[in-house]
């Protein structure tokens, strides 16, 4: 009988630490989950300024490249896609 009551207290104390475990682990996936999150935000943001510094590199590339002529050129066949398009669209949209 004694050794019985021992095996209960030893398995309930180890039912105790386990659970202290499982409330600690779960705070501490809770913490890093909303760590990861913000990581994830500030990933995203750098992304972005990233992006814009590449957009701006490539324009002064495009100012560096080409002439006025060949900037007049450029951009007269870009606005005459931009007006397909838009044709384009005007006729999806009819």
């Amino acid at each position: 009988m004694e050794d019985l009551r021992a095996t209960l207290k030893n398995l309930q104390s180890t039912v105790q630490n386990l659970l202290k475990k499982y409330n600690q682990l779960k705070k501490e996936n809770e913490h890093l989950k909303k760590l990861n999150e913000e990581i994830t935000q500030q990933l995203s943001e750098k992304n972005k300024v990233i992006s814009e510094v590449e957009e701006k590199i490539a324009v002064n590339n495009i100012n560096t490249v080409f002439d006025a002529d060949e900037k007049q050129i450029l951009r007269s066949r870009i606005d005459g896609y931009l007006k397909e398009i838009e044709k384009c669209l005007g006729l999806l949209n009819a």
